[in-house]
């Protein structure tokens, strides 16, 4: 069976995300921008990028060496559509898996938005991507990540509703795993046309603030900081989200 993350990403789960637009990615980058103020001019990546939504808030930011990286061949089409239209430069997109990442000593940023992280079924996996990304910067170049809050994730959890999506009805569950460490989402979508009902499953590793810091130091980064929102807010059991910004120590 092929693992959830191969085939949860294609255009109907941009319909399932329709909050999530270019307005917010415009306010990601600015927020990041200001907490960890990367040079626009060296090259960022973005891992998990997607359709490419944070990728053009970039460029609009001034961005002009960026590279985007996803799984998702169909969400990469829609991300060269957009970039495109909108006349960005960005210098690539690849499609590959994030702990495989085709690049040396290269980058000076690299960011994962908006829970890309933790897709894996285990932690050593997980691990993987955070040595991918040490081996793509260059020294002193750094690694943010935007990902869940396992404590306020858990505290907030809704278990089940129903929402209006785009074409139709979605109706939601959310689980937390037996060992407490994943969140279990599944969306049964009914489209109005009558057409056969779609299901998709996501899950995702939720960390606490420590267990990947450690990882992040067992990768090889240095300077670890944590922050409960990418605002730069002190993590917190009410922290909405956990942001790691780690360093790829020079030589």
């Amino acid at each position: 069976m092929r693992p959830w993350y191969e085939t949860a990403f294609g255009r109907d789960y941009l319909e399932r995300y329709p909050h999530r637009d270019d307005a917010e990615a415009q306010a990601d980058v600015a927020a990041i921008v200001e907490l960890i103020e990367p040079d626009p001019r060296l090259p960022l990546l973005d891992l998990g990028c997607g359709a490419g939504r944070h990728l053009l808030a970039f460029c609009e930011a001034g961005f002009r060496d960026l590279v985007g990286l996803d799984l998702s061949r169909e969400l990469l089409n829609i991300a060269r559509e957009r970039i495109a239209e909108a006349g960005c430069s960005v210098r690539d997109l690849h499609c590959c898996d994030m702990r495989t990442i085709p690049y040396e000593a290269h980058f000076a940023t690299a960011v994962s938005i908006f829970t890309s992280f933790g897709y894996f079924e285990t932690d050593d996996e997980d691990a993987k991507v955070l040595s991918a990304v040490h081996r793509a910067l260059r020294p002193g170049g750094r690694f943010l990540v935007d990902t869940l809050h396992r404590e306020s994730t858990i505290a907030r959890i809704v278990p089940e509703e129903d929402v209006e999506l785009p074409g139709g009805r979605g109706h939601i569950t959310r689980t937390v795993s037996e060992d407490g460490k994943r969140v279990e989402k599944i969306v049964r979508f009914e489209p109005e046309d009558g057409a056969a009902e779609a299901v998709r499953r996501e899950s995702v590793r939720m960390y606490a603030p420590e267990e990947i810091t450690e990882m992040f130091e067992a990768a090889g980064f240095v300077d670890v900081r944590v922050y409960g929102s990418l605002r730069g807010e002190p993590i917190g059991p009410d922290a909405p989200r956990l942001v790691l910004v780690g360093r790829k120590d020079a030589p």
